[in-house]
């Protein structure tokens, strides 16, 4: 289980995650209690950022702590726990990503990428704040944002989100989504192009 080590970072000791790993195989309740507090704002982060509502973000990180619980016996820790755990963020948000355009076509997702430059308001996808750090702005700026990133195929908006938002590597994003390197920047590229096509007409304050 070396490349626990290697795997994408984490503030957790390798012997810390090796008994964690050791107890959820072993049904222990208290380690499926630690695990949860050690993640779970990580996976409704996540989840928050890929898909449109609250209530969704919460029933998916449910699941994905169900599908913890009950897959553990197959993780073989040839990556890291907490890289397996964006792995099935990513999967329950896919699966309720296409049940929510099934149903859903019009509505759109949530992800702040605005910031503040020289006195100026402006959408920057290629921004690397934090979003804590930027200012939320006016709720037609919002919704031009969000209805922008709505049209961005899943695989984009996940790459976006990864880089971006929770500030993984290249490595490490095309780690957890288990593609090549270079599938990863051309993904993040093809999403920043995108979004900078669709939102580019679009003037603050307009109207």
């Amino acid at each position: 289980m070396g490349e626990l080590t290697t795997s994408v970072r984490s503030n957790v000791s390798f012997e810390s995650v090796e008994s964690l790993v050791a107890g959820l195989k072993a049904q222990d309740e208290a380690a499926f209690a630690e695990v949860f507090e050690l993640y779970k704002d990580m996976v409704y982060t996540l989840c928050c950022k890929l898909l449109s509502e609250r209530s969704d973000a919460m029933d998916v990180t449910q699941e994905v702590f169900l599908t913890l619980y009950r897959k553990i016996g197959a993780f073989r820790g040839d990556c890291s726990l907490k890289t397996w755990l964006y792995r099935v963020t990513l999967n329950q948000a896919a699966n309720r990503n296409r049940w929510w355009r099934r149903r859903f076509r019009n509505r759109t997702v949530s992800l702040n990428l605005i910031v503040e430059h020289e006195g100026e308001t402006r959408i920057d996808p290629m921004c690397p704040k934090p979003l804590a750090d930027r200012e939320v702005l006016s709720s037609e700026l919002q919704q031009a944002i969000n209805e922008g990133l709505g049209k961005l195929p899943f695989e984009q908006r996940a790459a976006l989100v990864l880089r971006d938002v929770q500030g993984l590597s290249y490595e490490e994003v095309a780690e957890v989504t288990a593609v090549q390197i270079g599938t990863v920047k051309s993904r993040i590229a093809r999403g920043r192009e995108r979004l900078r096509g669709l939102l580019q007409d679009f003037q603050p304050g307009r109207g």
